[in-house]
């Protein structure tokens, strides 16, 4: 089968991941501060934080449909199109993932139970750790395709999967600890602050599961 000339020289899509994962740094980091207004009960706050994190969810949204646009069907690539296509969406998925959590807060006013204070404080802290974890990996994306997924670069790529890993099972630990605050509290609270809580907590949590998921991404591109 002939392969269009026009397609194989189209510029490769490769550095377009390095850019959606700067944007959804950029957006993710606004949860820290949207849980930090919330705890001060600055309502106000949390809803102008909640906008700017859906500006920032919708420009690493352009940046995402331009990485696809640039990725033809017939394309020589150093890795399957499909499992760029899936990296691609894991990273843009934590930024969406961001947005909700703003959606959320601002939905209902919740205010954050004493006895759940230190643990939200430590487990979006690792949730943000676990984001900078995919947002190293992704930076070594290109010496990775030039060394041909071998060698030194490889094995540092690996490491840092392993990193990543270790760092989501952190945050997965402090998330339980919010939990079990959580329906500690649960007497004194009405069931739809209970509920409303559980889908803020699942929603910062799915932060570090996709992130988790950018590194295990990277693992098949080395194994391959």
């Amino acid at each position: 089968m002939r392969i269009p000339l026009a397609n194989l020289l189209v510029k490769s899509p490769l550095p377009r991941v390095g850019e959606l994962m700067t944007a959804v740094r950029t957006c993710a980091d606004k949860v820290p501060d949207l849980i930090d207004h919330l705890v001060r009960a600055d309502q106000a706050g949390v809803e102008r934080l909640a906008k700017e994190t859906s500006i920032l969810e919708g420009k690493a949204d352009e940046v995402k449909n331009r990485a696809r646009a640039e990725m033809p069907v017939r394309l020589f690539l150093p890795v399957d199109r499909r499992d760029l296509l899936r990296l691609v969406s894991q990273i843009d998925a934590i930024a969406d993932c961001a947005e909700d959590v703003g959606v959320l807060l601002t939905l209902r006013p919740l205010t954050v139970p004493e006895g759940m204070r230190p643990y939200l404080a430590e487990f979006v802290e690792h949730v943000m750790h676990t984001v900078a974890a995919a947002d190293d990996l992704v930076r070594i994306l290109d010496p990775l395709v030039k060394a041909g997924f071998g060698g030194s670069t490889a094995e540092q790529a690996l490491a840092l999967v392993d990193e990543l890993g270790r760092r989501e099972h952190e945050a997965d630990k402090r998330q339980d600890q919010c939990a079990k605050a959580l329906f500690r509290a649960e007497a004194s609270m009405p069931p739809v602050a209970i509920f409303m809580w559980t889908k803020v907590l699942n929603k910062i949590g799915d932060m570090a599961n996709h992130s988790e998921n950018v590194g295990d991404q990277f693992r098949l591109f080395v194994a391959r």
